[in-house]
């Protein structure tokens, strides 16, 4: 989380230099309104986090086709050496109640169903606030200098989102293939026992 709030410190300050280069104005009064203009678009966020989250369970549903990631898709992520930061990156799951950086009941297919479900959800979440946050140009009437500095802003956004997409992306795929060999299992140990108990009563 500090690496986060770093980041999004460093960038609040270079958009506040160049907008005041720009503009020839005071730093502090455009970092004041880039301040303002973070907390607005962390606002969107969580507005559009909470909106996917109050979505049916339906919609969420992982076994449709857009939420299936191909191998290919999953290679693409490992070439983005996914595995050495996504730990790195802020997951708020307790938020929601389910926290999807770690698997509790890894051999519970009921358990993967419910950790699937809440990624689909994140990944609504993430997704649309990568479009909305744009709709923070819309209060253009603060300052002359609002579009040159919500427009950087969202595109911060957008950045900082993209990353938990992509890491919940992959890590649904390796729930796919983690649920399927359970499953595979529990299936061939129902077999046995089946077997087990017809041999007994022959």
């Amino acid at each position: 989380m500090i690496l986060y709030l770093t980041i999004i410190f460093c960038a609040m300050l270079v958009i506040a230099g160049a907008v005041a280069l720009a503009y020839s104005v005071g730093f502090f009064g455009v970092f004041g309104y880039t301040a303002f203009a973070v907390v607005l678009v962390m606002l969107i966020d969580a507005v559009v986090a909470t909106a996917a989250r109050l979505l049916p369970v339906k919609c969420a549903n992982h076994d449709k086709k857009i939420f299936k990631v191909s191998p290919k898709e999953k290679k693409f992520y490992e070439k983005l050496k996914i595995r050495a930061w996504k730990d790195k990156v802020p997951e708020i799951g307790q938020l929601t109640g389910f926290r999807k950086n770690k698997l509790d009941s890894p051999q519970s297919v009921e358990y993967l169903d419910r950790f699937l479900l809440e990624s689909c959800y994140g990944e609504i979440g993430h997704f649309c606030s990568v479009i909305l946050g744009f709709l923070l140009v819309l209060p253009y009437g603060i300052t002359p200098m609002w579009f040159a500095i919500s427009i950087p802003v969202a595109f911060v956004n957008a950045l900082m989102n993209i990353p938990s997409f992509c890491i919940l992306r992959y890590n649904s795929y390796k729930l796919e293939v983690l649920k399927k060999s359970i499953v595979k299992k529990q299936a061939r140990q129902q077999k046995r026992q089946e077997d087990a108990i017809t041999d007994e009563a022959n």
